[in-house]
């Protein structure tokens, strides 16, 4: 998500709106991203019912065996309909902006 961050003016001049959502608590939120100085809103889902709504669960997908979201960016248009939905079973691999950013 840093590098989203980093390019967060491109997006803007684009007219897009970067959403991040997080398995993690509100406060492992406040206290470890925030920090790092996001201006996109952070959703804290610890109980995965946004990414269960959106089908994104790995079960058993965390390296200690927990379930964790797949990585995914999923674009909406103005009207609320998605567009694309870009999905990994590699929590590691995130699309870069660039990548993103061609797609817009």
């Amino acid at each position: 998500m840093q590098g989203l961050q980093t390019e967060i003016s491109k997006f803007d001049d684009k007219g897009a709106v970067l959403i991040g959502i997080s398995t993690s608590t509100a406060g492992e939120v406040k206290d470890k991203m925030l920090p790092k100085g996001f201006t996109f809103p952070l959703l804290a889902d610890p109980e995965l019912k946004v990414i269960d709504a959106f089908g994104l669960r790995h079960v058993a997908g965390y390296p200690t065996g927990g379930d964790v979201s797949r990585p995914a960016v999923i674009i909406v248009d103005e009207k609320g309909n998605i567009q694309e939905k870009l999905l990994t079973d590699n929590w590691r691999v995130r699309p870069t902006a660039e990548e993103l950013l061609s797609r817009l």
